[in-house]
């Protein structure tokens, strides 16, 4: 993605043609490809990291009765950060990460259009704030636990909120919480 990506075949065809997500994604992949090449000039994958992410997955796989799941936790510097994220979970299948879930605040649900998108490409809604753990969050997370054959992959940003100024916001261990108690 970015200004200097030469494409192959039209960037429609690319997205639909992916081996993962379902057209909702596909669509949206295709758009923040669009959206990359004006914004951004170049963007550098730590394919190693990724690479260490699906071993330890797949060891876990094999030498453990539960599935492990994996949560991606981005910073919350920029909006450029989860969707950055889940394109690369989304335009490079080989690094063996499934398209995360991203967890976003039920506000985000309320929006026109947005919210739908959102919720079809497989976002989960959570409430912040309210000072315990949200009963519905916890049957969401093993509804999604229980729905993957192997791992589920959950984006979510631990700061909760966006910082105005780039810097690092104190982390908010709620959903973290919430994530280990469900199992």
């Amino acid at each position: 993605a970015g200004k200097n990506h030469i494409p192959l075949t039209s960037d429609f065809w690319w997205a639909l043609t992916q081996p993962r997500g379902n057209y909702i994604i596909r669509l949206l992949g295709w758009f923040l490809l669009k959206v990359f090449a004006r914004v951004i000039t170049e963007v550098t994958v730590d394919m190693d990291s990724f690479v260490l992410l699906a071993r330890e997955k797949e060891r876990a796989l094999s030498t453990h009765c539960e599935r492990p799941h994996v949560v991606l936790i981005p910073t919350h510097r920029s909006f450029f950060d989860f969707l950055l994220l889940s394109f690369v979970c989304f335009a490079l299948p080989e690094i063996g990460v499934d398209i995360p879930h991203i967890a976003a605040i039920d506000e985000f649900s309320r929006i026109p259009i947005l919210g739908y998108l959102a919720k079809a490409a497989q976002a989960i809604f959570l409430k912040r704030g309210i000072g315990k753990a949200d009963p519905d969050l916890s049957a969401k997370l093993i509804e999604l636990k229980q729905h993957h054959t192997d791992t589920a992959t959950i984006e979510v940003f631990i700061e909760g909120k966006r910082s105005r100024d780039r810097r690092f916001v104190k982390p908010k261990t709620g959903f973290l919480r919430c994530l280990a108690n469900t199992g």
